[in-house]
């Protein structure tokens, strides 16, 4: 299967017309997300009750968890997928810092934003620096 997938990958973004029409899916993509943004800004009240907190937390913190382990493994092994991994860990630790900070109250805002500047951000800087640096590697 993975040989399979790679080949229709690779004849996909082969073709210019293909590499363009996804383009054009993707920009469209962003444009209704837009929308989508601007509805639940109108629409969403300012208090909202979850109950699933710690559900979404541990999970967040699972798959944070993951790509760090991922990203450990693939560099060791020197394997191009590292970038991705890499990426992947940024991006994470980027929304936890944000959704730490931005759901915090009180005193608990001022231990997100410590927890966020001293190691959540850093994480992130240092993943996307890790996938910049495999980029170079393999010559992407």
């Amino acid at each position: 299967m993975r040989l399979r997938f790679s080949m229709w990958t690779r004849g996909l973004m082969a073709s210019q017309t293909a590499r363009h029409k996804m383009a054009i899916g993707f920009v469209g993509a962003a444009i209704v997300l837009v929308g989508w943004m601007v509805f639940l800004a109108q629409t969403l009240h300012g208090k909202e009750v979850v109950s699933h907190w710690s559900t979404v937390w541990l999970g967040l913190d699972t798959m944070e968890a993951l790509a760090l382990a991922a990203l450990g493994v693939l560099l060791v092994r020197h394997d191009h997928r590292a970038r991705t991994a890499a990426t992947v860990a940024a991006t994470l630790f980027g929304m936890d810092a944000w959704f730490d900070v931005m759901l915090s109250k009180g005193s608990d805002f001022a231990v997100a934003l410590l927890l966020a500047m001293m190691f959540e951000i850093p994480l992130a800087a240092a993943c996307a620096a890790i996938a910049r640096q495999t980029a170079r590697w393999y010559d992407v």
